[in-house]
């Protein structure tokens, strides 16, 4: 049936109404009660699935339709009992915002109204949300705090943390100290500060540093902001379970931290609705008091990760077991610092695609974390996307 058909003149009232909200015809009279609608959107990545929940008010419907792609696109959902829902494959549409059109009425009055529905992905992609977390690679940043937009001298990355999230990094590789730890040069950290403040430091905080509770707000601002996000971090620690502790709390980070209690990994989509988006890993060994603060060799194992030139890269391990259900490549070259012109040596194609399909054979595994100094150059971004969307290694 032409959908048309259902709406006599109304349609092209309303066709020639798309952006304004609140139509309704014929227009109600001076004191009459003007119809609204109110829809509301819910996205289960599991389930692959996002439901439009509609309430109408001022007007008791006998039917309510709904245009997924905008009058004008193709598409007609209809429910004709109250209370109004619709329920869409959420992988029929590309992640991001999508007008819809919804439109009531009571045989005689009809309101409609646009609705903007945000469609995530799971991690920007909806072919990702049934992988399971070990079963994905994600573009990893070495000392990801370490950028010279933030002035950080010998930076490991050009951009800053929310700009390399933005870009589509999903794991950022971080190092914590105490203010008032001695440095390796015999100084204290950050000696204008509380002794027990925690920062994002690389070795000496006096060549570049940030309140720890600061940047993990960015990480949560992130998260708040991207739903269908799942972030890795993976963290250097020089601070007790508590410091680190208080500084999720500050930032409000915890509540989107998972646990994992052993065995399969869930999937990403599980995670997405479960809202438990952040995995964290550390390099010190579970405290019970807080058991999110995960140790990372014992899920996790790496490459050699001191490297001053391409020749020096192996497929060896070096920490952690293999056979761990997470492997973290460390593709980065390091000459004291980093630096771009070393990473403009090795984030190009062909080699770094060689070396990730390479060491996968060698390892058996795939590579969960690819992790690449100044990620804004060369390839590493589309590299990995490639390789997900074709699925094993």
């Amino acid at each position: 049936m032409n959908w048309r058909a259902l709406l006599p003149s109304i349609t092209i009232f309303l066709l020639s109404a798309v952006g304004v909200t609140g139509c309704v015809w014929p227009e109600p009279g001076p004191g009459d009660p003007v119809p609204a609608i109110e829809a509301s959107a819910s996205w289960s990545a599991s389930a692959d699935t996002v439901t439009i929940t509609v309430q109408v008010s001022d007007l008791d419907p006998t039917t309510v339709r709904l245009f997924p792609r905008g009058l004008q696109g193709e598409g007609l959902e209809i429910d004709k009992v109250p209370p109004f829902s619709f329920t869409l494959e959420a992988s029929a549409f590309a992640p991001g915002a999508h007008k819809m059109w919804i439109i009531a009425d009571d045989g005689s009055t009809y309101v409609g109204d646009e609705a903007v529905v945000n469609i995530s992905g799971c991690n920007g992609y909806h072919y990702l949300c049934n992988r399971g977390y070990d079963e994905v690679r994600y573009v990893t940043t070495h000392n990801a705090m370490s950028s010279a937009a933030d002035g950080w001298t010998g930076p490991n990355q050009n951009l800053d943390v929310p700009a390399q999230l933005a870009a589509g990094v999903r794991a950022l590789m971080l190092d914590t100290y105490r203010a008032g730890s001695v440095s390796f040069v015999g100084t204290i950290q950050v000696p204008d500060a509380d002794p027990d403040s925690a920062y994002l430091c690389h070795s000496l905080c006096s060549i570049g540093k940030q309140d720890l509770a600061q940047g993990l707000t960015e990480i949560r601002e992130f998260l708040d902001q991207n739903p269908g996000a799942v972030i890795t971090l993976i963290i250097e620690s020089y601070l007790s379970h508590a410091l680190t502790a208080e500084a999720f709390a500050a930032a409000g980070l915890t509540p989107y931290a998972y646990q994992h209690p052993g065995g399969t990994w869930p999937t990403l989509g599980e995670m997405i609705d479960a809202n438990r988006r952040l995995v964290v890993l550390q390099d010190r060994t579970v405290d019970p008091a807080y058991p999110w603060l995960m140790y990372v060799w014992e899920h996790a194992f790496e490459t050699h990760f001191s490297n001053s030139q391409p020749s020096d890269f192996s497929c060896t391990d070096n920490r952690g077991s293999p056979g761990a259900a997470l492997f973290i490549l460390n593709h980065f070259l390091t000459d004291l610092f980093g630096s771009p012109e070393l990473s403009e040596q090795v984030n190009y194609n062909p080699l770094l695609l060689e070396r990730i399909l390479e060491c996968e054979v060698f390892q058996g595994a795939m590579a969960n974390f690819v992790t690449v100094d100044f990620v804004d150059i060369g390839d590493t971004l589309s590299t990995v996307e490639s390789l997900n969307e074709a699925g094993g290694f």
